[in-house]
């Protein structure tokens, strides 16, 4: 009789490596800094995105080291801005951190780094669950550039950084990837990727 053993490895998104080009923010879990006022106005969560303050990032992902949160419809202009004329990225490709988001607060779009947040505050791993870090659960994405972990009894922090207020979401349970797991480490909540 034979038997096959398959090993699993646990990874940490918070071990991943972060290596900056250019660029530099304070981030913290109220939010950071800004990119200026003509890239960062908002009235509304969903305006707000995040990009690296750099033309490139690192390979093409923003970093806590290099980002800016911007008005959605700004950020072609705000690359146009940052690149020049003539530039051009490495060709390669990191996955984007799912806690580095966005949110508008004072009418401007505001850095929140998840992993320092209220929402994910934990003391043990039975605090923590997994959820896409988009507004609404049902139907949003589920990859590794999207998925979080937060607090279970915390939604309604998470909701007001991430969601436009007044926001009605569809009603489905959302399926996310059996290799996502939500543990607690250093008092907050994050996702590790079983690797088969």
């Amino acid at each position: 009789m034979t038997h096959s053993v398959r090993a699993v490895v646990l990874v940490s998104v918070a071990a991943l490596p972060f290596a900056a080009c250019g660029g530099s923010t304070s981030l913290d879990g109220a939010g950071g800094t800004d990119a200026g006022p003509s890239y960062d106005a908002c009235q509304l969560p969903s305006d707000c995105v995040v990009r690296p303050a750099s033309c490139c990032g690192q390979c093409g992902a923003a970093t806590r080291e290099d980002i800016v949160a911007l008005n959605e419809d700004r950020a072609a202009a705000y690359q146009s801005a940052t690149c020049g004329d003539s530039w051009g990225c490495p060709a390669c490709y990191m996955v984007q951190d799912s806690r580095l988001v966005a949110t508008c607060a004072s009418a401007k779009c505001k850095l929140v780094d998840l992993a320092k947040h209220p929402s994910t505050a934990c003391a043990v791993d039975g605090d923590c669950r997994i959820r896409t870090n988009a507004c609404c659960e049902c139907g949003g994405p589920v990859d590794q550039a999207h998925l979080v972990a937060i607090n279970t009894s915390k939604e309604a922090d998470f909701s007001a950084t991430v969601c436009d207020p007044g926001t009605g979401c569809p009603e489905c349970a959302p399926s996310y990837p059996a290799e996502a797991n939500a543990v607690c480490n250093a008092g907050h909540c994050e996702v590790t990727w079983a690797v088969y």
